[in-house]
């Protein structure tokens, strides 16, 4: 059930990236991200109100509520990107980003984790990332490649914050000061912008599944949060990119009309640079537990 729900979770990744995409080309970049926040706003409230959960303030460093500042960069960039290459090139630029800012976090210890030093290994599934990468972007255009690897990196170091956060407090309140946050800064961004009330009029004039990405962004991380601890994350971490890349495949048939096997062959590359990179992991976990037992 808890795999089932890891793929779940994946596939509605890349739909909330469409999802997202059509509203920012009705209503515009920064009245997209005014309308994301305020319906995921809604559904965590909504959501804490169902468990009788109120959220719960706690005198920390500022930085730790940051995190849902920097989702705002994470959908302003999925949605940059969206529509200039395919929706699983996306996904796999967003992995590869978020996979090199973790390796980079890892190595210097950010934000108090454990220090793992960079290994040279890991070089052989980046490799193999950059080569499913490559089948899968037709053209090479920098703006959307660029931000799509800089998705991946925001994703982590929001995640980060995040989990810090919900150390202190819990996963609801984290959830949901990473929403209040990220509308304070969307209707700041959309206030100094001066473009009155015209992107959110033509917003309220939009079907209603083009709001629902906002709240499969609450469902991602509640989700997310509920798996994590109870499967190994090898195998959480795999089922969520399948989950990506299947999704991420019929998204691109829907929207083009047309199956493409290139995408189909770099996804698989993707997959083999994931799975070796987690397979390392685990093997150097056991080397190191191994090490300390025999000390």
């Amino acid at each position: 059930m808890l795999y089932l729900l890891s793929l779940l979770a994946g596939v509605l990744i890349s739909v909330m990236v469409v999802f997202n995409g059509g509203l920012n080309a009705r209503a515009g970049l920064l009245g997209a991200l005014v309308v994301i926040h305020l319906v995921g706003t809604a559904g965590i409230a909504l959501a804490l109100l169902i468990k009788k959960e109120r959220p719960r303030f706690v005198r920390l460093p500022f930085y730790l509520y940051l995190g849902g500042f920097i989702g705002v960069l994470t959908t302003v960039f999925n949605n940059l990107a969206f529509g200039h290459i395919s929706v699983s090139a996306m996904m796999a630029l967003g992995l590869l980003g978020e996979s090199i800012s973790g390796l980079t976090a890892d190595h210097y210890g950010v934000l108090g984790m454990p220090k793992r030093p960079f290994r040279a290994e890991k070089l052989w599934g980046i490799a193999l990332t950059l080569i499913g990468i490559a089948c899968m972007i037709t053209q090479l255009r920098p703006l959307p490649v660029m931000v799509s690897l800089l998705a991946g990196t925001t994703v982590l170091f929001s995640r980060l914050l995040n989990g810090r956060l919900a150390a202190h407090t819990s996963v609801g309140s984290s959830t949901f000061f990473n929403y209040v946050m990220g509308l304070l800064l969307s209707v700041l961004l959309y206030a100094f912008a001066g473009q009155g009330t015209a992107g959110l009029k033509q917003a309220a004039g939009s079907p209603f599944h083009i709001y629902l990405g906002g709240a499969m962004g609450v469902v991602i991380v509640l989700m997310s949060n509920f798996i994590v601890g109870k499967i190994p994350s090898f195998y959480m971490t795999l089922a969520l990119f399948v989950g990506q890349v299947m999704a991420g495949q019929l998204l691109d048939m829907a929207l083009s009309g047309a199956f493409s096997c290139r995408n189909l062959l770099g996804g698989l590359f993707v997959l083999a640079g994931l799975v070796l990179s987690l397979w390392q992991d685990r093997a150097a976990s056991r080397r190191a537990a191994q090490s300390d037992s025999s000390d």
